[in-house]
Formats: C-alpha cells, structure tokens, sequence
C-alpha cells in the first residue's frame, strides 16, 4: 500500500511525530512550523519539519526504506516552500544521508561525523557572500570580523570592536540577522552602527542565515545546553572558516569571553576550528562587574535609565529612552 500523505497539525499529531523521532535519536524542535508525515496502516511511516526555509527533523521508518518516502517527502515540501514563495532552502540532516539528498538536488555546505547542513542546488553561499561584500564596498584587503548579537548595544561590544579597530585596517561587524532575540535585527543593527560611528575602519554588515542563525546554530536562540550544541556550534564554526574567511579575506576573528554555556561552547569550536585566527577578549568591566547585554534589558524593563547610562553608550542610552 502507498503511505498517506498528512499534516500533522493538532498537538497530540504533533506528540506522535515527537515519539517517532525519539527512535532516531532526534528531535521535534520549538522553532518548526509545519509538518508532514506518510501513514500506513494507521502509523507513521516517515516525516518531514520545516522552520522557515530550514528542512528538519526528517526520518523514515526501517521497514519503508528504499520505497523513495524521502524524495516524497522532500517534493512535498519543496511545494510548500514554492507555495510560500520560498525558492531557496536549506536541510539539516544527520551526516549519514548525506549522498539520499545530494541525490535529491541539495549542495553540501558542511558536515561533523554526525551532522549535516545542505542547501539547494540554486542557493550559493558564495554568490550572497559575494554580494554582500560587494553591497557593503568591503576592501579586498586583510580584515578582522565579529560576529555579534548586541541586544542591545553596549559598552561592553564596543570595547571589544574598538580593541578589534586598533590592530587592524580593516574590521567587519556581522549582526546577527536572525530575528529571534528581545530587540529586533532592525533595531540591533542601527544601534551597532551609531555606537560605532566614529571608528572609520569599522564596517557593519547584516550576518546572513550562513552564520549564528536558525540554520546553523539554533540552540544559540533556545539559550539551553542540548545534545546537538557542540555539532551546531561545530558547523557554524566550519562555515564561517570554509566560505566568510576567503570571500572577506577575514585573517582574525575576535570573541569576547563568556560565561554563557551555548555562547562558551561556541567560542571553543571557532578557537578549535580558526586555531590562531580566533582571539578572545576578556569582556570590559564597570565597578568590578562584567557589562553584559542581559543586565541592560533588565535595566530597561525597570526603566532604571541611570544605571543604563553606566552600561551603554550614550547612542543606545537615547534609543531606549523614546523606545
């Protein structure tokens, strides 16, 4: 019998798409959005997630391998993608069935021995890389890099630019894209820029879904140690090593000391992956006390605007003040 294509749409669907996964050692995250599974015999045989462009979360039952119920589930979502005007996507997978969907049209972008991230065939890291450069007037010379979230802006991020902005001709801000954090991208990114205004060599420029987003690394946005942080972080890292350091021509990335878990065990894969290209920096202290971006919005909730004046630059200090 031919499995039946459904949505999985009620809560209790959505347990039984957990439990399956559960089988396979993987996981329905928070962030999907829609999913589908192939029934037979009032069971699922095989399932597919999506989160955004992202394709996840994708198994298929021993007993139905070999029956093509990938490709059936990749087309249907491809449709869906189509439906939502969606034409280029992405696909996390365990590093086993990398050659199914290489079969299936997708590009490897990087792999651990047990995790996988592709894309289609029509995307190109390279091409948006390119033109982000390109968009940005990015010099073809050496550069340093930062990949940061600054939400919001303070002190303390710019103390690790402007240590950043002394060694190096130029430096380049990538601000995470990913809109999933208490102030929006929109927001973060105009805040970085006024906050570093004055530093002439400093570029700023929007992150992209290639690095420290849904795609690559997205328990950094759940803030929860998982089993699969270190492979994200790891992928992340290897990303911004395979396709960031050649097209920007990037000879130092700069990290500032953490004691958050997720941001930790990222700093150790980028340090074990860029080797000496990676340099930490020890966060900026005022009163004996680490500036950390938490603190701020703890501040700003209280509407304490005094003590906000000791942590943010005065650019931010004006924003929050008329937000």
């Amino acid at each position: 019998m031919t499995p039946e294509l459904r949505e999985a749409v009620l809560d209790l669907e959505k347990e039984a798409v957990r439990e399956f996964l559960s089988a396979f050692g993987l996981r329905y995250d928070a962030d999907i959005d829609y999913t589908v599974c192939l029934i037979a015999e009032g069971r699922i045989v095989a399932t597919a997630s999506a989160s955004g462009d992202i394709i996840k979360a994708v198994a298929v039952s021993p007993d139905w391998r070999g029956e093509n119920l990938t490709g059936r589930l990749v087309s249907h979502m491809i449709a869906y993608f189509r439906r939502k005007n969606i034409f280029r996507y992405k696909l996390y997978t365990k590093a086993e069935y990398i050659d199914v969907f290489e079969s299936l049209n997708f590009r490897l972008l990087a792999a651990t021995p047990t995790t996988a991230l592709l894309e289609s065939r029509n995307g190109g890291i390279e091409a948006e890389l390119s033109a982000l450069k390109s968009k940005h007037r990015v010099p073809d010379g050496p550069a340093a890099a930062l990949v940061v979230n600054c939400n919001p802006f303070t002190l303390g991020h710019r103390y690790l630019i402007a240590q950043a902005a002394k060694k190096h001709r130029t430096v380049l801000v990538f601000v995470v894209e990913t809109d999933k954090s208490y102030f929006s991208f929109s927001e973060r990114f105009m805040l970085v820029k006024r906050g570093i205004g004055d530093l002439n060599n400093v570029i700023v420029l929007p992150s992209t879904d290639y690095v420290v987003s849904s795609f690559t690394f997205p328990d950094y946005f759940f803030k929860e140690i998982t089993e699969a942080t270190e492979e994200q972080a790891k992928l992340d890292a290897l990303i911004f090593a395979k396709y960031f350091v050649p097209v920007f021509n990037i000879e130092k990335r700069y990290l500032g000391s953490e004691t958050d878990p997720v941001t930790l065990k990222y700093n150790r894969a980028l340090i074990e992956c860029l080797k000496d290209a990676a340099t930490v920096i020890p966060r900026l202290e005022i009163e004996g006390k680490a500036v950390s971006a938490s603190l701020v919005r703890r501040l700003y909730e209280e509407k304490d605007f005094a003590g906000l004046s000791r942590l943010v630059p005065e650019t931010t200090l004006e924003y929050l003040k008329t937000r």
